[in-house]
């Protein structure tokens, strides 16, 4: 079984798709967290309903961009995953980012 973080950005249809296909013993991954760049939105309610763990870093709560970065790695990387999705979520992430998480 493989752990998936999925990041998104707003309603989380693509997220949606993505919990339907796991249900599915077959599929062989579960969705483990899901983490956003705004609080508040439909895709984290519909994590949460799943029973999943939601987490959210503002770009304007930290410093600058290397910072969020950092938190955003760090968060991702706490939940272990073997895949990172980036579902409708279009911040890019850092050369750091990447190689923490490869």
């Amino acid at each position: 079984m493989k752990n998936i973080v999925i990041l998104i950005s707003g309603r989380g249809s693509n997220l949606q798709a993505l919990l339907d296909a796991c249900r599915d013993p077959a599929y062989g991954a579960a969705v483990v967290a899901v983490g956003a760049d705004r609080p508040g939105i439909e895709g984290l309610a519909r994590a949460e309903r799943e029973g999943i763990p939601t987490f959210v870093h503002r770009m304007a709560d930290h410093p600058d961009r290397a910072a969020w970065d950092a938190i955003l790695t760090a968060s991702v990387a706490g939940h272990d995953p073997d895949l990172v999705v980036l579902a409708g979520f279009m911040k890019l992430v850092s050369p750091g980012f990447l190689e923490r998480l490869q």
